[in-house]
């Protein structure tokens, strides 16, 4: 059975600015790692080395100015940044490394410490392009263009309850931990139906959304405001159960068949909200804690707001609109 708190507490993860900035503390392990054996061997300025080290810099200032930018709600940068990644490493790896490295230090820098930021980068990437490409794939790629029958159905997230496999799986890929543990208990995630947005609508808040289909098959997905809303994804077959590809080799991924639907927020529950109590704030003043707030106002829909930003006034028929704090983002 699934666990809407399990998967909705692993999408919020992989969406947080703290996880993208766990991306940047990886890019700066590794780049101090590799600073340090390059000195001490005197190849500082052998082969491409002090590109590669400003490369790891270069990468661990973009995370966290991505990071600094997902919590004002924009998320382009670190989309962007976690699709770089893979050919950053790629034109590293070409690199002589193996002519002043040892064996085991090799493996060091290419099976552990680039992995763990190439894993980071693929949850970040896989829990971002959906909410980015999902719409336009859908509903603007030539239907004539060849690869457009196979794309258009393509899930560049996590098919089906995936998530969880990939969270589940983190914790044996290194010695060390790759991911935070969740909270044990976890918290409690409710379906929002007082708020809807169908397929190609404009998306009114950023967070994690359950699909009008329910989730036999399906899963939940993470939008952002003011992007078009995706389709959901039917789960079909495993990558496994596909067979050969036609023309020779093997699937890699998942058949899935994307469908238009209506989508929910997913949001915490009173019942761990009401730790925070009653926490409401008035039009005007300054928000006192971040995170998703609700207007008072019948129909009103929730927005996100930072630590200190100005809350809104909508114009309420009472005066100035009230807030009700809701959940984190």
């Amino acid at each position: 059975m699934r666990n809407l708190n399990l998967e909705a507490s692993i999408w919020n993860l992989f969406t947080s600015a703290e996880f993208f900035e766990g991306a940047a503390r990886e890019c700066d392990a590794t780049m101090e790692w590799f600073g340090t054996l390059a000195v001490s061997r005197q190849v500082v300025n052998f082969g491409r080395n002090n590109q590669i080290f400003d490369k790891f810099k270069q990468r661990a200032r973009d995370f966290r100015r991505g990071a600094e930018l997902a919590r004002l709600g924009d998320y382009e940068l670190m989309w962007e940044i976690s699709d770089c990644i893979r050919g950053d490493i790629r034109g590293i790896m070409e690199q002589p490394l193996h002519s002043w490295m040892t064996a085991a230090e090799y493996n060091e820098f290419s099976n552990v410490r680039v992995d763990r930021l190439a894993a980071y980068a693929r949850v970040i990437n896989s829990a971002l392009t959906n909410a980015f490409a999902g719409a336009g794939s859908f509903f603007e790629l030539d239907p004539l263009d060849p690869e457009w029958a196979e794309r258009r159905n393509d899930d560049d997230g996590f098919p089906g309850e995936e998530i969880v496999g990939v969270y589940n799986r983190s914790f044996t890929w290194f010695n060390e931990p790759l991911f935070p543990k969740l909270p044990d208990p976890l918290l409690e995630y409710v379906i929002d139906r007082s708020i809807t947005c169908r397929t190609g609508e404009e998306v009114p808040w950023t967070g994690v959304w359950y699909p009008g289909t329910g989730l036999a098959h399906h899963s939940l997905t993470f939008a952002i405001r003011g992007l078009r809303m995706q389709p959901v994804y039917q789960f079909i077959k495993t990558a496994e159960e596909r067979g050969p590809y036609p023309g020779g080799g093997n699937y890699f991924t998942p058949e899935t068949l994307a469908v238009a639907t209506e989508w929910h927020p997913v949001i915490l529950s009173n019942r761990q909200a009401k730790n925070d109590g009653d926490l409401r704030a008035k039009a005007g003043e300054p928000c006192p804690k971040a995170g998703v707030w609700q207007p008072l106002d019948v129909d009103a829909l929730p927005r996100t707001y930072q630590a200190g930003e100005s809350m809104a006034n909508l114009g309420s028929a009472y005066g100035l609109t009230v807030w009700r704090w809701l959940a984190d983002r």
